[in-house]
């Protein structure tokens, strides 16, 4: 038994391969065309598959429907919040910790920089009053500091377990969309760590900023977004048999269903553009 939707997306996927294999069997023979002087001016034989129909006979024995599968995904939804959470924030915490004080010497460094230069150009050419440079190494994660980073990790977590339980609980899940969800984790994920970071002391606090808070909660809600994505993959659908083998033997042609499919080939190329920000922006596009 198969999903209706997985069998036909394999059909077309088993055609589109066909076609990667035709086009790789025709680079082989070019470079064979190239070393042999007899054939080394004829054309490469190459084919393509224009259009291909199939049509074949399925028989439905159920459907599965989205509220069926519901109740495990709620419970898988709390493992991997209880399994993954953790890990992330115990690591964006100890992250942030150094790279806070890091960018505080920083600025400390430019702002005296800028001071010296204030006092060269006004023709003096002592030093303006030294700051004591901040100390990174003394920074360095103690046993208890771990602690209380995996305690405020522990205690997160639990908060969004709750939390998340109570969101879908609330919303219908027959149109429950993951987008909404893993943004709403987001930001409820920035509550409670705005909320944590407040019992810390000001010297030993991982986050100084709101914005370094939203921008660590936001990577570590992407990041929970696959794992939602994994999850709540709707598992509704047709369910059919494909041994049409034996469909003679157990099966009429009133249960039975002919689905008849016509694919049209269409070429798609790989576009490489400059995203504006040193980056590369990659995509698809139809020919």
């Amino acid at each position: 038994m198969v999903s209706l939707s997985t069998f036909i997306g394999q059909l077309i996927a088993d055609i589109a391969n066909a076609r990667t294999n035709a086009d790789y069997s025709a680079a082989s023979v070019s470079e064979q065309y190239h070393a042999d002087p007899f054939v080394k001016t004829l054309p490469i034989p190459h084919y393509i598959i224009d259009e291909a129909e199939i049509e074949v006979p399925v028989m439905v024995v159920g459907i599965s429907k989205q509220s069926e599968q519901f109740v495990k995904q709620k419970e898988q939804l709390s493992v991997v919040i209880k399994e993954r959470l953790p890990i992330l924030l115990l690591r964006g915490y100890k992250f942030n910790y150094i790279r806070e004080r890091e960018e505080v010497q920083r600025q400390e460094d430019d702002k005296r920089r800028s001071e010296d230069a204030i006092r060269a150009e006004a023709g003096k050419d002592a030093p303006g009053r030294q700051k004591k440079r901040i100390d990174i190494s003394k920074y360095e994660f103690s046993n208890t500091l771990l602690d209380e980073f995996a305690e405020s990790a522990r205690k997160i977590t639990d908060k969004m377990v709750e939390h998340t339980g109570q969101y879908i609980e609330g919303y219908n899940y027959e149109i429950l969309k993951l987008l909404d969800m893993a943004e709403d984790f987001s930001k409820q994920l920035i509550r409670e760590m705005r909320t944590d970071i407040r019992s810390y002391a000001e010297e030993m606090k991982p986050y100084y900023s709101e914005e370094s808070i939203k921008r660590s909660a936001d990577y570590m809600g992407n990041l929970m977004f696959f794992e939602f994505k994994k999850i709540m993959k709707s598992a509704a659908g047709v369910n059919v048999d494909i041994k049409t083998v034996q469909m003679n033997e157990y099966a009429t042609k009133d249960c039975l269903m002919h689905i008849k499919l016509k694919i049209k080939e269409q070429d798609l190329n790989l576009v490489v553009e400059d995203g504006g920000d040193g980056k590369e922006k990659r995509y698809l596009s139809l020919t």
